[in-house]
């Protein structure tokens, strides 16, 4: 049996498939399956991947399925303990794998293990700054759920975890576009610790056909969550960290009222707001947008 089994998931992604699973073939780790669905690509990725047969496990879509769907049908037909989510655009670095596993050896209530990363660009030069506009975790380690409550820490391709995350937390949500992975996530962190490896090992890739662009599809995938898999939860969830839980779901079902705001349902804002209020009054910001939607 592998040690990690590597799942890479690709949708028309002919340009940097080869670059992605050269670099999981350069690992230092070399005790590695890798689990190849292609979504019914359209470009030339069925050329592209028939050049690695030998050296992967391929299934071929006829119909295209999604991000979600494809990744748990990865997972079913691995092997190994340690499950690793390459994105097709996305390129790691020699000694990913082995750094992770590593950390993994050395505590076992880890049950998720990521890496730091760089930004490229589509023709794999480097990008400064923050092309994404979103916050990251200064340290991201240890019980982090009242973080991934208000926010995803991590960028996918960097993620390792363990197989017995997925058998106690459940599958990828299939009906999520692109938000998937940090419902994952949300779910694994209210069990396990986060484990964290400070190097940036994994090279996420900037392009025009990012999932990040589809923004109505990512609007609803972020109000499901929020709802689903926060709102809804919020007794259970309360039970676990007192105060640091507490302020998170306060945050997070203020978030919750901007997105019905972006909806243009502002009873829905307003009561998601005075929720809001109810379990974490301290929040100025979130005063001052209750006082803006209350007489709308």
């Amino acid at each position: 049996m592998p040690l990690v089994s590597v799942v890479l998931t690709s949708y028309n992604h002919a340009r940097y498939l080869r670059q992605a699973i050269e670099s999981v073939l350069a690992q230092t780790l070399q005790d590695v399956e890798i689990v190849v669905v292609d979504d019914a690509s359209t470009d030339d990725s069925p050329q592209t991947l028939r050049a690695f047969t030998d050296r992967v496990h391929l299934v071929q879509h006829t119909q295209n399925r999604g991000t979600y769907a494809c990744l748990n049908e990865g997972i079913a037909l691995s092997r190994a303990p340690q499950i690793a989510i390459l994105n097709s655009d996305d390129v790691w670095l020699p000694s990913k794998l082995e750094k992770q596993v590593a950390l993994m050896e050395q505590d076992h209530r880890i049950g998720l293990v990521h890496t730091g990363f760089r930004f490229i660009d589509a023709e794999g030069q480097p990008l400064s700054g923050n092309p994404l506009g979103v916050r990251f975790h200064p340290n991201p380690q240890g019980d982090l759920l009242p973080e991934l409550l208000t926010r995803n820490l991590f960028i996918t391709s960097s993620v390792m975890f363990r197989r017995d995350c997925i058998e106690r937390c459940g599958k990828f949500e299939e009906s999520l576009f692109g938000m998937g992975d940090w419902d994952m996530w949300l779910r694994i962190a209210q069990h396990y610790r986060v484990g964290y490896v400070p190097e940036p090992l994994t090279l996420y890739r900037i392009h025009g056909q990012n999932t990040m662009h589809q923004r109505q599809r990512m609007l609803e995938d972020d109000l499901w969550i929020h709802e689903e898999r926060i709102r809804k939860r919020i007794p259970e969830l309360l039970r676990l960290d007192g105060w640091r839980v507490r302020r998170a779901v306060g945050i997070a079902l203020a978030a919750l009222g901007v997105l019905y705001l972006h909806k243009g349902e502002s009873a829905k804002a307003r009561e998601a707001l005075r929720e809001s209020l109810r379990h974490y009054p301290l929040r100025m910001k979130t005063w001052v947008r209750w006082l803006q939607v209350r007489f709308r």
